[in-house]
């Protein structure tokens, strides 16, 4: 967000600045309260995962959350799959810029990798799409 970390006259004040950097770390996490517990996902450090691992997050996700924690995981989800679509095109086009061998290779990989990732994403997706089902 574009809060600052000075207030209006220009002195720092950073307390607005941290209270909505805390307010974005939060926005970031899904808490999945069950009966026995609960698990709080951090969601870009989770996803992509492998399929094994969202299925059963899938299924208490369903189970014990709200269609507004739902919708908002599937829009993160789907923002992160263009975050790697842009991210395969920006290595693709370095790639046919550079010059020496190495760093053809190296955003050749970066290419792959994102694309890897957002292979393994879209699976994740779908699979949370069949459980909506």
């Amino acid at each position: 967000m574009g809060i600052s970390r000075n207030n209006g006259e220009g002195y720092p004040d950073p307390t607005a600045h941290i209270a909505v950097r805390n307010v974005e770390a939060d926005a970031k996490k899904l808490k999945i309260n069950y009966p026995t517990g609960y698990i709080e996902l951090n969601l870009e450090r989770f996803f992509p995962c492998p399929q094994t691992k969202a299925k059963k997050v899938f299924r208490l996700i369903h189970r014990y959350c709200t269609q507004a924690d739902k919708t908002r995981l599937l829009e993160f989800m789907t923002r992160r799959v263009a975050f790697y679509d842009s991210r395969e095109a920006n290595s693709m086009k370095k790639a046919a810029s550079v010059e020496h061998a190495y760093e053809y290779k190296y955003h050749i990989a970066q290419a792959k990798e994102a694309a890897r990732q957002r292979e393994m994403l879209q699976r994740n997706i779908d699979n949370f799409k069949e459980g909506l089902e």
